[in-house]
């Protein structure tokens, strides 16, 4: 009689795998950036992208020109604090912070709103600075709504603002065998296992005319990995399903899926039902 609870039990699990995440707690995650030559971007996602050349030296006359590059700055400044100290009430304070800066400085393209006395490239350089932060806080703290933040300015803003470099340093993160899929975007992930093998992820999507996704994988040898999916705030009953198995995501969390990762697996999401 046991055992037949324990099949039914473990089929239940098998086939209904929930995907939780605890955002009310500073959780770090301090995940890291890929070497840049581990992805591949698609020519689609590229075309929202700006050339890294055009960052040089930091106009030291921005913090007196714009106001919110001087809170940005602290902001960045408190979240590497928050990593070192973990403290739960500067968390609290900086993510409080945040949601303010946004709600009263971010326009609907998802960049700061600055005033007119900048010329373009200082206007670019303020938007990458919010760009920077949210990377930090991403990385930082694994949040799904710094990730929305970050894909919202990759496909709706009006002027490019990520670089290749920036990217890259973001869409796919990882610590150990642990990997984290932060933006979707057609694109390659080449992930060396710490066991020994190469597992290679493949985004397929049309993403964001299509809110359909297909996550394939490609290695010699079966491997264990923990991928984590982003779902955004806004999607709306999300499914992620693996052949028969059938996850449970959550719009605002992660969605883990914890497998033996074999040649041929794929792994389909789909954002809106």
């Amino acid at each position: 009689m046991k055992y037949t609870q324990f099949l039914a039990f473990a089929s239940i699990t098998l086939f209904f795998i929930t995907c939780n995440q605890d955002g009310n707690q500073l959780n770090i995650i301090d995940s890291c950036s890929f070497p840049n030559k581990q992805i591949t971007l698609s020519e689609e996602v590229e075309k929202h992208l700006i050339a890294d050349s055009i960052y040089s030296e930091t106009d030291k006359n921005l913090n007196e020109l714009s106001p919110v590059w001087g809170r940005m700055e602290e902001m960045i400044q408190t979240t590497e604090n928050s990593g070192k100290l973990k403290s739960e009430n500067a968390w609290k304070v900086l993510s409080s912070e945040w949601e303010d800066f946004k709600n009263n400085h971010i326009g609907k393209d998802g960049i700061p709103m600055i005033s007119d006395s900048l010329n373009e490239y200082e206007t670019t350089l303020v938007a990458r600075k919010w760009v920077e932060l949210n990377v930090r806080l991403l990385k930082l703290s694994g949040e799904v709504r710094f990730g929305d933040t970050l894909e919202k300015i990759l496909y709706n803003a009006k002027v490019p603002t990520l670089s290749e470099n920036l990217l890259k340093s973001i869409i796919y993160t990882y610590i150990d065998d642990q990997i984290f899929i932060n933006i979707f975007g057609s694109s390659s992930l080449i992930h060396h296992h710490t066991t020994g093998g190469i597992i290679k992820l493949i985004e397929e999507t049309n993403y964001p005319a299509s809110n359909e996704i297909s996550l394939k994988c490609e290695t010699n040898d079966a491997r264990f990995l923990n991928v984590f999916i982003r779902i955004p705030t806004w999607a709306v009953n999300p499914t992620v399903t693996h052949g028969n198995v059938k996850y449970v995501p959550h719009p605002g969390e992660y969605c883990q899926i914890s497998r033996m990762w074999k040649d041929g697996d794929e792994i389909r999401i789909v954002l809106k039902n």
